[in-house]
């Protein structure tokens, strides 16, 4: 790239044009910002801003269309703190002179990236030229935030380096140190920033590897040399109240954080392996005020049947699911629509992940003993109304859910299988009595999670003729990607389920330990549904795409 100086006469007139075209503005506007822009003796666009006529970023898409420069609007898109530190160091850079001046580089291959918050910053572009030499030099354009984003990465890498080059401290006194405390919390207020479910912090050969899980997808966040991973895995540690001497076997801890006006509580998971160890958070939002069935993208027909279930005096009702599919919030939800008050109700969980007004919520300790059977037994002289088990892991925990179920309550439990027919037969193999089976389960859920399209990027498309299944009638969409939904085309999840209500036929199949094909048939009588079926009408309605659906339910299900 040749001279990088950017006429101001030249980019008003071109950013002038942008915002008429774009009408968002009428002719008086545009006259004040001409006016107030002579009057401070600054870029039009920066008197756009002054004035508070449209947002930073908006103002800033139009410049950047202007300047015909790529904009940086999304933290993904930022240069790597520790490639920009190094660039700095390479090139001779003063470190601390560019990032007043909102100048950032990083050296890939033979491109030269640059990226500035201030376009018409002649000086810094002409330093950062001299700095390319003969390499190639890409210019980006940062918003605002992301210029203070960087800037923020940029300082708290450079004190997390100068801390870990003194070598003067022991891990535990590293772990107290201003730059670990502060790169340990920016890990977690970014995640949160990102809506993640899970942060995973991973030991390697040389380097440490941070991801996030965000709408159910694994999202690299970035990379630490694995010098300073003891000291932040240590901190995590403090934070969870954890053993920091203890690397070799498991440990599992919590603690509370927020951000905002959001409060989480972080259920934290260490294990060993052959570098080091992964660390797992968990981010459990502490109020979920829109904890309901009707939130949770349930059709008509299926949100009855769960709030049929719901009002029952006593039986089991099943939520079935592989780990991370929202069994347990599905379990919350029903919870939450069938309290009045005038119930007892009790929970044994391991962990609680939400905590509930109006309901007991009981801590299951294997540790110390107190396991789900063992609480259970306790329930029974507590005179509950309704009981929910976290999951049906043996066979004395199947018992005593049977049992309570037969003594007059409600019992709610999850259990991993992979669809709702398979159920029956795996309670046989825990070890539980088929005719014990027939007689208490009322209604078995299966789920699993399937990525919303961003309702602002989302195009029509055409019907998928690759399927050998009856489509449903509708319109169906794919993802595109937009800075709203950070490029994906999704933001958000919802669930696809599929649930058989056990009526007469059905107990007499699994009383008879009847195939699960002739089971399916039986439950398809009644109306049931697989849950690619119910994916793809939800995919019919614009909310989800085709591809999601089989990603998660399977093109091979049986759908007869």
């Amino acid at each position: 790239m040749g001279d990088n100086a950017i006429n101001r006469d030249a980019l008003n007139q071109q950013f002038m044009t942008r915002l008429a075209d774009s009408q968002r503005l009428v002719p008086e506007q545009l006259d004040v910002i001409e006016n107030t822009a002579k009057e401070l003796d600054c870029a039009l666009h920066s008197a756009v801003i002054r004035l508070g006529m449209l947002g930073e970023e908006t103002v800033f898409e139009m410049l950047a269309q202007a300047c015909s420069i790529p904009l940086i609007d999304k933290v993904s898109a930022c240069p790597h703190a520790d490639k920009v530190l190094k660039t700095y160091e390479d090139c001779g850079l003063n470190a601390d002179w560019c990032i007043t001046r909102g100048l950032f580089c990083a050296l890939e291959g033979d491109t030269f990236h640059v990226y500035v918050a201030d376009i018409l910053d002649h000086l810094g572009l002409s330093v950062m030229q001299t700095a390319a030499s003969e390499k190639n030099m890409a210019l980006h354009l940062l918003t605002p935030a992301m210029a203070a984003t960087v800037s923020d990465d940029v300082v708290r890498e450079r004190a997390v380096s100068d801390l870990f080059g003194s070598h003067s401290l022991d891990i535990a006194a590293l772990a107290e140190e201003a730059p670990v405390v502060n790169l340990v919390n920016s890990i977690i207020e970014r995640a949160i920033q990102s809506e993640s479910s899970d942060i995973h912090i991973e030991a390697g050969a040389k380097n440490m590897v941070v991801r996030f899980r965000v709408d159910g997808k694994m999202v690299e966040f970035m990379q630490q040399p694995m010098t300073r991973f003891p000291a932040i895995a240590s901190r995590i540690k403090l934070m969870s109240q954890l053993d920091i001497a203890e690397r070799r076997l498991p440990q599992d801890g919590r603690f509370s954080t927020g951000s905002g006006d959001q409060a989480f509580d972080v259920r934290v998971s260490t294990a060993p392996d052959v570098h080091g160890e992964s660390i797992v958070m968990r981010l459990l939002p502490k109020k979920r005020d829109d904890l309901s069935l009707a939130s949770l993208g349930m059709e008509d027909d299926h949100l009855k049947l769960m709030r049929d279930w719901g009002k029952l005096s006593n039986g089991i009702v099943l939520v079935t699911g592989p780990t991370g599919s929202g069994k347990s919030t599905t379990l919350y939800a029903l919870l939450g629509d069938v309290k009045t008050g005038d119930e007892k109700i009790l929970t044994v969980e391991d962990p609680v992940e939400f905590k509930l007004d109006g309901i007991t919520q009981v801590q299951a300790r294997a540790d110390i003993g107190y396991t789900f059977a063992k609480a259970l037994r306790t329930f029974l002289r507590q005179d509950p109304d309704i009981i929910m088990v976290g999951e049906i892991r043996d066979k004395e925990t199947a018992d005593i859910a049977v049992q309570s179920s037969l003594t007059g309550h409600l019992v709610l439990s999850t259990l991993h299988t992979n669809d709702a027919c398979s159920v029956f037969p795996r309670l046989a193999d825990i070890g539980v009595e088929p005719y014990l089976i027939a007689a208490t389960i009322q209604g078995v859920q299966a789920q699993r999670l399937v990525r919303k399209l961003c309702r602002h990027c989302a195009e029509d498309a055409p019907a998928p003729e690759y399927l050998d299944v009856e489509l449903p009638q509708g319109t169906w969409k794919k993802a595109v990607g937009c800075h709203h939904c950070h490029g994906k085309g999704y933001r958000g999840r919802m669930g696809i389920y599929e649930l058989i209500a056990v009526d007469g036929e059905l107990r007499s199949l699994i009383t008879q330990q009847a195939p699960v094909a002739d089971i399916r048939q039986a439950a398809r009588r009644m109306g049931y549904r697989s849950l690619l079926e119910d994916g793809l009408k939800k995919a019919a309605k614009g909310l989800t795409t085709v591809e999601e659906v089989l990603r998660v339910a399977g093109s091979d299900e049986e759908s007869s």
